[in-house]
């Protein structure tokens, strides 16, 4: 006769239809506990499944049963999944959707339960009442959320939002022509002087946060060539350098001549406001990791710093919005101007994938389009000629 299993080891019985069920508490994401329960043909098979679930809750890992809700979920998903795999940025878009879209609308609903006819009509509300953009954010993030669950044994079999669609224009952000990209250049060298930061956004396409990670170790001046190692950001134990979200981001790109005098120049005006700080009793932060850009008391520049920044020198130049992600596409469209091959603005831009090039070259009007338009403009501006062209036509052919 088998051994009688101790409190808390769960039960296994067989069904009336052969397969074996084991039932198991186990502990909830909301800290309660619920009795879970796993099928198997066999009484191995379920045995099996039943030790795996007493492992998981003798671990103090929450296993999540049919009756969840989303708002349940979505605590788990956030804090055990996005949190420690996803970049800090990341985490804090997805926990705001769905603190602000997604709990007040679905956070009561039971995940197993919920249907694509009321998804549809959750997304439609929300769409009137918030904009279609962040409908279908929105919708894309719940996707995620769903997705994450399928592969939890909750009984989840279809990720319903994958089957529910917003129509929402794709708006990637504007850009500068080549004109106006100098005139800021120009206002931003007499009014900041964090000039030197603006041309690498210009002329490198380096993103906000690897401008104010960036490091001196990371740049050989003399050699020319610049490294992006790493990213500013601003996380729950503040800000600071993380990992950059690809492993493509990771590369080295050619320093612009134009940029080396007004980099060395950053070098000593951060040497001269140390020692006149500490000659005269200032407060200054040493910066033990030697960021290039700088405040006036020595801490690391911060992204929000420079966006502001930027929007003051845009303003006096009398330019129209614009933002560092602009800067950025606008680094890219010019490239495109100048006939760059895409896959040479991948590499500059370090985007992980061809296809994010690609769409930034398709926006971008390309030359040969420009110059086939002019000479069809040209053409019916010639009433001559084209009247010539139908004489040739009539003679070539007589009937």
């Amino acid at each position: 006769m088998a051994k009688r299993r101790p409190n808390g080891g769960g039960t296994i019985t067989k069904r009336a239809d052969g397969r074996y069920q084991a039932a198991v508490y186990v502990p909830q994401p909301d800290g309660t506990t619920k009795r879970k329960y796993a099928y198997g043909k066999t009484y191995d098979e379920c045995d099996r499944k039943r030790r795996e679930l007493l492992d998981r809750a003798s671990d103090g890992i929450p296993t999540p049963t049919r009756d969840m809700t989303l708002g349940q979920w979505f605590d788990y998903w956030l804090e055990r999944i996005v949190k420690p795999d996803l970049a800090p940025g990341s985490y804090r878009t997805y926990e705001q959707t769905v603190r602000n879209h997604l709990r007040p609308r679905l956070g009561s609903k039971v995940m197993v339960k919920l249907g694509v006819k009321e998804l549809r009509a959750v997304v439609a509300r929300l769409a009137e009442e918030k904009g279609a953009k962040t409908a279908k954010h929105s919708l894309r993030v719940l996707s995620a959320a769903l997705a994450a669950a399928m592969v939890e044994d909750i009984g989840l079999t279809r990720n319903v939002a994958k089957l529910v669609h917003v129509r929402a224009s794709t708006d990637s952000g504007t850009s500068w022509d080549a004109v106006t990209v100098l005139r800021f250049l120009a206002e931003a060298r007499r009014r900041t002087v964090y000039y030197p930061a603006f041309l690498l956004l210009c002329l490198l396409g380096l993103r906000r946060a690897e401008v104010c990670g960036l490091r001196w170790e990371n740049i050989d001046l003399d050699s020319r060539i610049l490294w992006v190692e790493q990213q500013r950001q601003r996380t729950s134990a503040g800000t600071i350098d993380v990992e950059l979200k690809t492993d493509t981001s990771k590369a080295p790109l050619p320093l612009p001549a134009q940029c080396i005098a007004p980099l060395r120049w950053t070098r000593m005006r951060t040497a001269a406001m140390r020692a006149s700080a500490l000659a005269s009793g200032r407060p200054w932060a040493d910066d033990p990791d030697g960021h290039v850009f700088v405040t006036r008391t020595g801490q690391p520049l911060q992204a929000a710093c420079l966006y502001a920044t930027l929007q003051r020198v845009r303003v006096r130049a009398g330019l129209g919005k614009m933002n560092p992600k602009g800067l950025r596409k606008s680094c890219g469209t010019l490239l495109v101007h100048l006939r760059v091959h895409p896959r040479i603005i991948k590499a500059i831009l370090r985007h992980s994938r061809i296809a994010t090039t690609l769409d930034i070259y398709a926006e971008a009007l390309d030359p040969d389009v420009i110059e086939a338009v002019g000479q069809l403009d040209r053409l019916l501006r010639q009433p001559a000629r084209i009247r010539q062209l139908e004489a040739h036509q009539h003679a070539a052919d007589p009937d």
